[in-house]
């Protein structure tokens, strides 16, 4: 079924076009307090979200579930996996022949996967909102994710101006985001087992009512109830850790996306660097003659 692959919460935000007004009312207070408000009952589901109980029922109805006793089963399913350990992944993985090959063709498929998580809408709206070069963006990664928030940081920084990388080793990471503005970006990288403090940033960040872009997995961190747009990428590994190879070349498509509508100002940018970097070249060696 196509909603225990994407995950539940994925679904909801890829239908809420083709929602009524009711229905949306129970996608936003699902996804505000996700998994949590749908494994209640369907009584207090629909008194949360001040609607009626058989409203429920054609919304659940909706995402492709034959019930609410479904719905559930799924989200706890969900739940069960966002807290899952890698040690205890670990034990549960059978034993390979050919671990090096698995792995290969595991990421392969996590590029396939990959394709049919994410929202067209949402990516079309982040290379809009990175390829905006009056906005200031600011990229935060996770204990698993820094590199890609480094890299991601890297790049851009070749692109356009006004990109910066939260320190996420420092003890309270929101702070570094206190001058943040309006129209400013915050870019967070978070995968199960999903980290308080990068939950924090990005509440801190919508509420300061910057656009937050979040990369994540398919049963969604909980920062995704304050995100704008959400990149899901597949990460299935073989092995207890989890994949990155999907968000990597998310990273890689945006990067290229984004010098596509920058164009010539991205070019004479890198021409710029270029030359700064040549003249340090030249001046090192100068210096040590």
């Amino acid at each position: 079924m196509a909603v225990t692959e994407k995950g539940v919460g994925e679904v909801v935000r890829q239908r809420l076009d083709s929602l009524s007004p009711a229905e949306r009312r129970l996608a936003r207070v699902l996804l505000a307090s996700y998994p949590i408000a749908g494994l209640e009952s369907v009584a207090r589901f629909a008194e949360r979200a001040s609607v009626s109980p058989p409203t429920v029922t054609r919304f659940i109805t909706k995402l492709g579930f034959r019930g609410y006793p479904e719905f559930q089963e799924s989200l706890r399913r969900e739940v069960q996996s966002r807290l899952s350990s890698p040690l205890a992944r670990y034990r549960d993985e059978p034993k390979r022949d050919s671990v090096v090959n698995d792995a290969l063709e595991v990421s392969t498929h996590n590029l396939r996967a990959t394709l049919g998580l994410l929202s067209d809408r949402d990516v079309k709206e982040a290379v809009k909102l990175l390829a905006d070069v009056r906005r200031r963006i600011m990229i935060l990664g996770g204990r698993v994710s820094a590199p890609l928030a480094r890299y991601l940081a890297g790049q851009l920084h070749l692109l356009r101006p006004g990109v910066g990388l939260v320190d996420a080793e420092r003890s309270a990471p929101a702070q570094q985001l206190i001058d943040m503005r309006k129209t400013d970006v915050l870019i967070v990288f978070d995968y199960r087992r999903y980290q308080p403090d990068t939950i924090e940033c990005a509440r801190v960040a919508s509420s300061r009512g910057c656009d937050v872009i979040l990369f994540t997995d398919p049963w969604l961190s909980p920062a995704s109830a304050f995100a704008r747009q959400v990149l899901v990428t597949s990460v299935e590994t073989v092995g207890p850790f989890d994949s990155l190879v999907g968000a990597m070349a998310v990273v890689e498509a945006l990067i290229a996306a984004v010098l596509g509508e920058l164009g010539a100002r991205a070019e004479m940018r890198m021409q710029s660097l270029e030359r700064l970097r040549a003249g340090d070249v030249l001046g090192g060696s100068d210096s040590g003659s």
